[in-house]
């Protein structure tokens, strides 16, 4: 466990991906759709899921799937709007074997037990060469915080799903509005239950389900994440518990080198 765990920790920080994709913003609804439903109120509601949550922290259980192989440990993490994560990976006794953190500008990784310490200066990354899914950390942070991201300068039509019973927001972004995102709502029209990033029309990025969620006060949270691609590769996030609103003081993002 120690050895995948210490491999792990490499990897993630000496692989970790940089720009590629935009970070989240504001969807335009298109002017020229002919869908019968009007997309803006339910772009709208989307906006506003967990809107006031700015902070929080949590912890669970991931397991990752890749290459015929399965990894799985415990982790902690905490994260603040979409800029700021930091992750803990426990190692036996619940005690950290690793720590990652992103306060925006700079990824950190230190290697507890091994005294080993890395950083790496980037302003947009994500974690493809690591799991092979460009997931980027906003992404990330808006999941953990049940919410859906959001493209930049991208518009939106609607339109019913196969079943007839849910729809699909469609976003498009470019020159040619090549299709870049599916948003799958249920037939209350606001709850998200899977969400879809294209490269282009048919290059799937990444997907995500929303398998199971839990109240939390005012919000509604992932309990069940489960990220994957069509190259047969899976993270399965089970979350035991997250503070929202956890008061996280500055120091909370910031990774020193062991003394």
């Amino acid at each position: 466990m120690k050895q995948l765990l210490s491999t792990c920790g490499i990897v993630f920080f000496l692989l970790l991906g940089c720009a590629g994709l935009k970070g989240p913003g504001t969807i335009k609804p298109d002017s020229k759709s002919t869908a019968a439903m009007d997309p803006e109120p339910v772009f709208a509601r989307l906006e506003q899921t967990n809107a006031g949550l700015t902070s929080f922290k949590g912890i669970g259980k991931i397991k990752i799937w890749k290459q015929g192989g399965l990894q799985s440990t415990r982790v902690v993490w905490a994260g603040y709007q979409t800029e700021k994560l930091r992750l803990e990976i426990l190692g036996a006794g619940g005690r950290p074997f690793s720590s990652v953190v992103y306060d925006g500008s700079r990824f950190s990784l230190s290697l507890h037990s091994e005294r080993r310490f890395y950083q790496k200066h980037t302003r947009q990354a994500n974690l493809n060469r690591l799991i092979s899914m460009p997931v980027t950390v906003p992404d990330v942070l808006s999941i953990l915080a049940g919410r859906v991201p959001l493209l930049k300068n991208a518009t939106m039509t609607i339109e019913n799903a196969s079943s007839g019973k849910q729809v699909v927001l469609i976003l498009k972004r470019g020159w040619i509005k090549k299709q870049t995102g599916k948003i799958y709502l249920r037939e209350d029209m606001k709850t998200v239950w899977k969400y879809e990033l294209f490269q282009g029309k048919d290059t799937l990025l990444y997907r995500v389900e929303f398998l199971s969620r839990k109240p939390y006060g005012d919000y509604q949270l992932p309990d069940v994440l489960l990220f994957s691609d069509d190259l047969q590769t899976r993270i399965r996030i089970d979350v035991d518990k997250i503070w929202p609103d956890a008061k996280l003081p500055p120091s909370v993002f910031v990774l020193e080198p062991p003394g």
